[in-house]
């Protein structure tokens, strides 16, 4: 069987197959230890942008109460908040405070301000199911007014 091309061979340099096969070996080994640097700042790369992300997020939150509290007229004192990263236990604190104060809020001006329409007549809020809490407050204040 005689290939078509007499050239491919014959090799002018006089280099031997063993040779061949250790330089092909050093640039596998050049190509892996690349391979793998890329990897590395892939890795970096997605993990910086992750960050960049939940920082955004976070601006981004803080710009919404800054600008509710300032179209609510409640000044700046909400809206200077840190950013910092927290523990899972500490941000499940901080989203239950926040929950209340938004509770309070809604109650304030959705409830209190437009004569309790979400008050049912044993005074249970029909909102939360729970006792009223603008009523129950009002009455310990009022028995307490009482008792002096």
């Amino acid at each position: 069987m005689t290939p078509s091309n007499p050239r491919l061979l014959v090799r002018h340099d006089g280099t031997t197959a063993q040779e061949l096969a250790q330089e092909h070996g050093v640039l596998t080994r050049q190509m892996a230890g690349l391979q793998r640097r890329v990897g590395e700042q892939m890795r970096a790369q997605a993990l910086q942008v992750l960050a960049l992300q939940e920082e955004v997020l976070n601006l981004r939150a803080q710009l919404v109460v800054a600008r509710t509290c300032m179209l609510w007229g409640l000044g700046l004192a909400g809206v200077a908040r840190p950013l910092v990263r927290r523990g899972r236990a500490a941000v499940q604190a901080q989203a239950a405070q926040d929950m209340a104060e938004a509770s309070a809020v809604i109650c304030q001006t959705g409830c209190v301000g437009h004569a309790h329409p979400w008050l049912e007549g044993d005074g249970q809020c029909r909102r939360t199911g729970a006792a009223c809490a603008q009523l129950t407050a009002g009455a310990e204040a009022d028995d307490a007014g009482q008792a002096r």
